[in-house]
């Protein structure tokens, strides 16, 4: 039987671990990762085999050309694995605007949240990759794997990315902190829904600063190219565009 004061600590804790998830699912909630072609129709995925990092990342932009914005039904369940009686389950929207951005709005949230209902983000975002990481490129039978350390020195020590060789899907992201101890994972699962290739669901797998945690995030009724909120301006300091 858990007591009050028991209680107390980890509801404290679980509002800005809930950020920190959506923020994680963010960083690759828009892997429609559109061109910015004018076309309102999808376009045949490309057919060169990439040969080096900037190939690589180029793929993964290429993919869904057309594609300007969308919205989504979101769900996010999100399991603290040392407090499993903390599991909020949160239903609401996802808002994406190319080339990158993100806005989760979530309009009932346990109180505990401390009022966190809506999110956004740029985390992640691969037409940053090039200006904000030293990359190196690792050939796999079936898929490219980027190793990215930050060029400016922050939380995260460094990024890996799965490209999945065929569709150019980045379908797993691993991230490792200078603090050893501290690691997050995302996996994501993609599917064709009306012509655009999109993430249908991911999980989100947290060890950090001591607070276990699963994320799991699904995504239905896309709704593309339609007037979505717009999202809070990058910062115009290149130092910023860059945290990590």
């Amino acid at each position: 039987m858990w007591n009050r004061d028991q209680l107390r600590a980890p509801r404290r804790l679980l509002a800005p671990l809930v950020a920190c998830c959506l923020i994680v699912v963010i960083a690759a909630a828009g892997w429609a990762q559109p061109s910015t072609s004018s076309s309102t129709a999808p376009t045949a995925r490309p057919t060169v085999t990439p040969l080096d990092v900037n190939s690589v990342v180029d793929l993964v932009l290429n993919r869904n050309a057309g594609l300007r914005s969308y919205q989504a039904h979101a769900v996010l369940d999100v399991r603290q694995v040392t407090f499993p009686f903390l599991h909020p389950v949160l239903d609401g929207h996802l808002y994406y605007t190319s080339p990158g951005y993100a806005v989760y709005d979530f309009p009932h949230t346990p109180s505990y949240m401390q009022g966190i209902t809506k999110v956004e983000g740029a985390v992640g975002m691969a037409s940053r990759w090039r200006h904000c990481y030293n990359i190196t490129l690792e050939v796999q039978p079936n898929a490219y794997l980027l190793h990215m350390v930050p060029k400016i020195r922050g939380e995260v020590a460094q990024m890996d990315v799965t490209v999945d060789k065929k569709s150019g899907n980045p379908t797993l992201f691993n991230w490792t902190y200078h603090d050893n101890t501290d690691t997050v994972r995302l996996a994501q699962s993609f599917a064709m829904v009306n012509g655009y290739d999109v993430v249908t669901s991911q999980q989100a797998d947290f060890d950090k600063h001591h607070i276990r945690a699963t994320g799991v995030g699904t995504f239905d009724q896309f709704r593309y190219n339609v007037p979505v909120p717009t999202p809070t301006p990058t910062p115009s300091d290149p130092l910023h565009q860059c945290d990590n």
